[in-house]
């Protein structure tokens, strides 16, 4: 049975917010051959819509004219605030979110989201740059700010940008199991489909912005070889460099040893292979160069608070919702 998914714009909404999981969606209905997803973008008035980027573009309905969806997406984006100040057009949303089987916030969609029900308790994500200011201006919203997406009853909520592609991806595994939503992402060309507790800002990401060339080098050998032994020792021979000295300038600039560097890109792919592979815990340790299980699961129940299989049967219930 097809579900209506309508999406809501505004001036200055962010692009990738609405292109992500619209694709997405649209995906499913390409891999499927019909309308899995009747996919409609919804503005408060028929007048083109400028996103933030400049890109211009015409919604298909208008939220007075919109009638019931089953779900409800709102777009993040620099507008957001000015919507909020639209008491017609959140009275329009408050009606279509109230008879939607689920409603999506994407990025600082929140905002909105937590404007409709402000004395609700609710626990939503947001872009981790926005989370204080979410958190301040709605005391009874529990912000996650660490967490590419959450549910809180009916409502799903993500992080900013790509993060919404990975909350997409989640609802299409609910609706049409885990192998489809696997095919999206791999037809989407993703690295990896994210479970929604991973963090939105990885080490990897932090270690490209921080580091320099030199250091990159490292970086990237640590990648090409992460389930083979390594070493202070072995990553200072990269970049020519004492380990000593490595070890210095390293945890200078990333406020953290190499070595745990290391060890939290191994628990990074092992999250991620726990999630995306069928690989028996003992095949996961030894591809990320834990070597056996028992090390992996105290490292990671150390730092999750979970076993690897916990973690895994928890993602799997979470698709199976």
């Amino acid at each position: 049975m097809s579900q209506t998914v309508g999406f809501f714009i505004y001036d200055e909404f962010q692009t990738v917010d609405l292109a992500g999981p619209l694709d997405a969606f649209a995906t499913v209905n390409d891999l499927l051959s019909k309308e899995a997803y009747k996919l409609v973008t919804i503005a408060d008035e028929m007048l083109p819509i400028r996103a933030e980027s400049g890109l211009k573009t015409l919604a298909d309905d208008t939220l007075i004219n919109c009638q019931a969806l089953d779900v409800l997406v709102i777009i993040g984006g620099r507008g957001c605030h000015r919507v909020i100040n639209n008491q017609a057009a959140m009275a329009q949303l408050r009606r279509l979110a109230q008879s939607a089987k689920r409603v999506v916030s994407i990025c600082t969609g929140a905002f909105i989201v937590a404007a409709l029900w402000p004395e609700r308790v609710l626990t939503l994500a947001t872009h981790w740059d926005f989370s204080q200011r979410l958190a301040a201006q709605f005391p009874c919203v529990q912000v996650v700010s660490d967490k590419l997406f959450v549910q809180s009853d009916e409502v799903y909520s993500s992080g900013g940008l790509t993060a919404g592609i990975d909350l997409a991806l989640s609802l299409i595994a609910k609706d049409h199991g885990a192998a489809m939503a696997q095919r999206v992402a791999q037809y989407m060309v993703m690295y990896v489909r994210r479970s929604g507790d991973q963090r939105q800002y990885s080490s990897l990401l932090s270690a490209q912005q921080t580091l320099s060339q030199r250091f990159q080098s490292a970086i990237d050998f640590v990648q090409d070889n992460i389930d083979k032994p390594l070493s202070v020792e072995i990553l200072a021979d990269q970049v020519a460099l004492s380990p000593r000295h490595f070890q210095r300038v390293f945890t200078e600039k990333m406020g953290i040893a190499p070595m745990r560097f290391v060890q939290n890109l191994r628990l990074e792919k092992a999250k991620g292979l726990l999630c995306t592979s069928e690989h028996s815990i003992a095949h996961i340790s030894v591809l990320t160069g834990f070597g056996s299980p028992p090390l992996l699961t105290r490292k990671f129940t150390q730092a999750y608070g979970v076993t690897p299989t916990q973690y895994r049967e928890n993602f799997t219930a979470e698709v199976n919702e």
